[in-house]
């Protein structure tokens, strides 16, 4: 990616469509992004403003978004000043990743004002700030305190620049002073550049060097100024890489054909929508995270004490054998006694016995015989608990997998319920009536044309398995490996070795081995799949089963998802 002060020029000149607009609604999505709703030229748009660490951003976007229901104070501060405003102008602060919006309102009583909207797109140290026209500072989203050692951003501070380094502004003549600040000598000449000259990117630097073909005091200044010439043919593109890679124009050093957007904001909802919402659904499922993790770790320590138990179990037949033989040799024994050396005639070899000299050898051997029944008890119920352990190891282990492949906020949801269903997290009661989401399955096609559905979670995989399926459709689900489960919709006839191979691609792919070569998947129909009486979500049972061996790509796969 490359969102430096170039892409912000290109896209501030793109934005001249709002203009003039009326920002009709202002929404606040989580802590640090918004969106503007605005009415221009007779067409409704919406500005998406965030300060996020990573995905800090400006542009208009197509997408909708979740809001919280109790708005946070940034958006009803700028509800106050700002909603129902005029957007008088959209300006870029010299080169770089600065912008302010200036914004034409009125105030409670009915009085004109103005309010400038700053933008500062700067990684992790982004902000949104609006402030009055002498720059006083009404409010920010972020807030520093006076006593952070850089600058205030609190109401009623005057603003002050972000502390950056002066650098040149490669739009204007100080461009010329560019060779007075480079040492050819020293070597990286590109980190140089990059340190001198105001909102360039390693990116853009690259393709100076590479239009110019070898960097010179006497070229430098003429190259920089015949890319940013070539640079106005706007055409927004991304390249497809190991790390994707976007610009505002074509990037002749960049290998490959890229794939081109009709405008600036096109390309960065797209970029950044899935990116920006996965974050968002992460941030709202570690909370769960936590507490499964929480949950398995109890586990195993319970399994681990489990087997303590069962070690210590193991002495319980030689506190039989020992009631036992004091029982046969008790005329033997006598009151006072510290210990008994009797034969063993399970081993036929002498055996000392100790005893408890304060009690009869009758009452000895009752003691053992509690202890053998203690243990014996103690085992018993330490192998029924074990059990039930290694049944909630795995339970946990394929939650934490399902967390791992969450892409939707219904999914973080459809946990929590589960969560709450198994008396893992307390249900918190609202006089809010939450409307109950309608399971959604994910479903792909095969190259025949087959529908494959998919359970991402084990609310989805119950009903999928259960009530969604029909007898003879055929179900799959990867061997002894936490997954999903995964059903061709189609009778047997239908069903051919290729759909076959292509539902255990699926199946792989949607499971802790996703990642993995030859998987072993089995498949079977599913009248053979039974839900276990009593045990945890997702959990069943499968007989008639054959298995096939893949190996899951994610190219293939994607190319056979179903986007609604």
């Amino acid at each position: 990616m490359a969102f430096d002060g170039n892409f912000v020029h290109a896209l501030c000149n793109e934005l001249e469509t709002i203009q003039s607009g009326k920002i009709n609604k202002i929404q606040q999505m989580d802590d640090t992004s918004l969106i503007f709703k605005i009415r221009s030229r007779g067409k409704n748009h919406q500005l998406l403003i965030s300060a996020h660490p990573m995905y800090a951003r400006f542009h208009l976007t197509d997408h909708k978004y979740e809001f919280p229901f109790d708005p946070p104070m940034f958006s009803r501060v700028l509800r106050k000043h700002i909603e129902g405003g005029i957007i008088d102008s959209i300006q870029q602060v010299g080169n770089d990743r600065q912008v302010h919006i200036k914004i034409n309102a009125k105030n409670e009583i009915g009085d004109d004002i103005t309010r400038i909207l700053i933008l500062e797109i700067m990684g992790k140290h982004s902000n949104i700030i609006i402030t009055d026209t002498d720059y006083k500072i009404i409010e920010g989203i972020k807030h520093l305190t006076p006593n952070n050692n850089v600058r205030t951003i609190m109401p009623g501070f005057q603003y002050e620049k972000p502390p950056t380094d002066k650098k040149l502004n490669p739009r204007t003549d100080e461009l010329n002073e560019l060779p007075k600040h480079l040492d050819f000598n020293s070597g990286k000449i590109n980190r140089q550049i990059l340190m001198a000259i105001e909102g360039f990117s390693p990116l853009f630097i690259k393709e100076v060097a590479h239009q110019a073909g070898h960097l010179t005091m006497q070229n430098i200044v003429a190259s920089i100024q015949q890319t940013l010439l070539k640079a106005r043919d706007i055409t927004p593109v991304l390249y497809k890489k190991d790390k994707d890679v976007f610009y505002f124009t074509q990037l002749e050093h960049m290998e490959g054909t890229p794939e081109v957007y009709d405008s600036l904001s096109a390309l960065l909802d797209d970029y950044y929508h899935n990116r920006f919402q996965n974050n968002l659904i992460r941030q709202k499922a570690q909370d769960y995270v936590h507490v499964i993790d929480r949950e398995y770790e109890r586990v195993e320590r319970k399994i681990d004490k489990l087997k303590e138990d069962l070690k210590e179990a193991e002495v319980k037949d030689e506190y039989q054998k020992y009631g036992e033989l004091i029982t046969a040799y008790m005329h033997e024994i006598k009151r006072y006694d510290k210990e008994a050396v009797v034969f063993d005639y399970y081993t036929n070899e002498e055996i000392t016995i100790p005893l408890d000299p304060e009690i009869a050898p009758n009452d000895n051997a009752q003691r053992y015989y509690r202890k053998y029944n203690k243990l014996k008890v103690r085992e018993t119920t330490a192998r029924e608990q074990l059990d039930k352990a290694y049944s909630d190891r795995e339970y946990f282990l394929n939650l934490l997998h399902q967390m791992d492949a969450i892409t939707t906020s219904d999914e973080v949801e459809e946990i929590r319920e589960e969560l709450v269903e198994e008396g893992i997290l307390k249900f918190k009661s609202s006089n809010k009536k939450k409307k109950k989401n309608k399971i959604q399955l994910h479903e792909f096609k095969t190259s025949n044309g087959l529908t494959v559905l998919v359970g991402k979670n084990n609310k989805q995989n119950d009903y999928l398995t259960s009530k969604k399926a029909q007898n003879n459709h055929l179900w799959f689900h990867t061997k002894d490996i936490p997954g999903s489960h995964v059903v061709i919709t189609h009778t047997p006839g239908e069903i051919e070795d290729q759909d076959i191979l292509e539902a255990a691609m699926i199946a792989a792919f949607h499971s802790k081995a996703g990642s993995s070569e030859s998987v072993p998947v089995d498949y079977t129909d599913i009248k053979h799949v039974h839900k276990i009486s009593g045990a945890k979500p997702g959990f069943v049972t499968y007989t008639d089963q054959n298995t096939v061996f893949v190996t899951p790509v994610e190219n293939d796969i994607d190319k056979m998802k179903v986007t609604k």
